[in-house]
């Protein structure tokens, strides 16, 4: 039984801390825009 609640919680742990790892490297991300892809124009 312990060796269960100490697994949920371990889960728990993780989640959290992937969700937050997530939102930094988004918010990294969303401070710069874009690189622009240049295409050569069609002759």
């Amino acid at each position: 039984m312990r060796l269960l609640m100490m697994l949920i919680l371990a889960l728990m742990i993780t989640s959290v801390v992937g969700i937050l790892g997530v939102q930094m490297f988004g918010g990294s991300k969303s401070d710069k825009p874009p690189p622009v892809i240049q295409q050569p124009e069609p002759k």
